[in-house]
């Protein structure tokens, strides 16, 4: 710490955490840093930081300066804007209450929720952080936001995101270095188990902003790698026409893999420990693989969740056998060559699941703050 003292601010709370990212970045990238911290420190009075210093936390306010490429005054107002709609949306409470709603699982929306939810977390990397596999080839986002309303679906994913970068601080005090976001799979296989593929990606289309933009705002660096996987031929050739506008540095976080698992296992794997916990549908196409993937979503039934949005509790537990859509044989459907033309469901599919699992990637994991 002695010779790190110069280079760094005083604060004796957070000397460790200091000196992990100065070791970890450049010096023109810490003089920055040090200057927004220096920008924050009126934050002192607002209530979030009075709970929890996020202010003086070296390495959240390196997510917030990355999030902004550099540029200090805007990572400024990225940040200030962020604390201020955590004490405006009440972020910690509502985390909380969600977070023990769903343990007793006693209502009936979070009964539900463990049903038709598409995110899980399937193993931890070789830090140790929560690897997290987002089905969106079996989401019904329109159904969930239709029974149990959109803040019920966002501070679920809030919940989860929270944890998330609580894992990435804990990580980063273990192995004594800065880590850079978690690992995220999205699977957007068109496998023929949940109807409507096309529908459903519209309306990831149609109502993901509305809810995706919390997250782009106010969680900056919550991935270094998203794994894109069983897209196919179609959804290809769509990336490779907006590739060339992607920032590098967003090409390098993302990856689009097709439709056979051998050919993301390898760079997957050497993300994770030996032995990695994978689930056998991300290791093998054999239709035992593919029939045992989770979570298994579905189609909500309109007024499952019945009166005040499924917020009111039941003592008799939801069967999933009664729930949704019954799933036919699990298979992944080939799709026939593509025809270009503009009329064609074949076009229309390709620029949705680029675009559903772009967007997914992009606002979720914050590959959208590499363009501004």
């Amino acid at each position: 710490w002695s010779t790190m003292s110069h280079r760094v601010p005083h604060d004796p709370e957070h000397e460790l955490e200091w000196s992990i990212i100065a070791e970890s970045i450049d010096d023109d990238e810490l003089h920055r840093l040090r200057e927004l911290h220096s920008l924050l420190d009126d934050c002192d009075l607002h209530p979030i930081c009075r709970r929890k210093p996020l202010h003086r936390q070296a390495q959240t306010l390196l997510r917030y300066l990355r999030g902004r490429d550099g540029n200090v005054r805007k990572a400024e107002k990225m940040f200030r804007d962020m604390i201020d709609w955590r004490e405006s949306f009440d972020v910690e409470n509502k985390v909380h209450s969600w977070r023990r709603e769903l343990e007793r699982g006693r209502t009936r929306r979070a009964q539900l929720c463990k049903i038709y939810g598409v995110e899980e977390q399937m193993c931890n990397d070789k830090y140790g952080i929560p690897v997290r596999l987002f089905r969106l080839s079996v989401a019904d986002t329109a159904g969930l936001i239709r029974e149990f309303g959109v803040e019920a679906v966002l501070v679920d994913s809030l919940s989860k995101l929270e944890w998330t970068h609580e894992q990435i601080r804990n990580a980063m005090f273990k192995h004594r270095k800065l880590i850079r976001g978690q690992v995220q799979i999205i699977d957007v296989g068109d496998y023929g188990e949940v109807p409507d593929w096309t529908g459903r990606m519209w309306s990831n289309l149609r109502l993901g902003p509305d809810i995706y933009k919390v997250f782009d705002g106010n969680y900056p660096e919550t991935v270094r790698k998203v794994f894109i996987v069983r897209t196919s031929s179609l959804v290809h050739h769509g990336y490779m026409l907006i590739q060339r506008l992607l920032p590098q540095r967003t090409k390098r976080k993302l990856k689009l893999f097709g439709p056979k698992a051998a050919e993301w296992v390898s760079e997957l794997c050497s993300e994770l420990p030996d032995p990695h916990g994978l689930p056998d549908f991300l290791l093998s196409d054999s239709e035992e693989a593919i029939r045992s993937a989770k979570p298994k979503g579905g189609i909500v039934p309109e007024g499952i969740a019945g009166a005040n949005e499924g917020r009111e509790e039941d003592d008799t537990p939801t069967k999933p056998a009664l729930c949704g859509t019954p799933r036919t044989p699990a298979k992944i459907v080939q799709p026939k060559r593509a025809t270009w033309d503009l009329r064609s469901n074949a076009l229309m599919d390709l620029f949705l699941a680029a675009a559903a699992a772009l967007m997914l990637a992009g606002v979720r994991g914050n590959l959208l703050q590499d363009m501004h």
